[in-house]
């Protein structure tokens, strides 16, 4: 269990780091070029990096929720707590890191150098990729 502890300051030590280094735009963050892993969109692509610190604190709830929860153990009074707390970090990377990913909102989270990037869900409806899809199916 120290191991993990360990591990999860390294993480959070790390994310501060770079958050910082994003928020003052000063990271190497190749916006227009995803490594070849990335199987969606470009677009896709420079969503998840302006949600970065949304979806990293999230997911950093996450994981310290699970490794307290391990803690603590299924008995102890405090286990729902931490289990909502959890549920916390949940619900930020659904409830608002994936708008940022989709429709660069809202604006306070997004990173300075970030905010007038245009949002991917209106810009692929003017596209009409919606529009083709309904006539593939009818």
């Amino acid at each position: 269990m120290v191991l993990s502890i360990a591990i999860f300051a390294v993480l959070v030590l790390g994310y501060f780091y770079v958050v910082f280094k994003v928020w003052r735009g000063e990271s190497e963050f190749d916006r227009d070029n995803p490594p070849p892993f990335w199987p969606f969109s470009v677009e896709l692509w420079r969503g998840a990096g302006r949600a970065l610190p949304v979806l990293g604190l999230g997911t950093l709830i996450l994981i310290g929720a699970g490794i307290t929860s391990d803690l603590v153990g299924a008995k102890d009074p405090s286990y729902d707590a931490v289990m909502a707390v959890g549920l916390i970090g949940l619900l930020l990377i659904v409830l608002v890191g994936f708008p940022i990913m989709y429709l660069n909102r809202p604006k306070v989270l997004v990173p300075p150098i970030w905010r007038d990037d245009p949002p991917i869900y209106p810009r692929r409806r003017a596209q009409g990729a919606s529009d083709q899809r309904r006539r593939d199916r009818g």
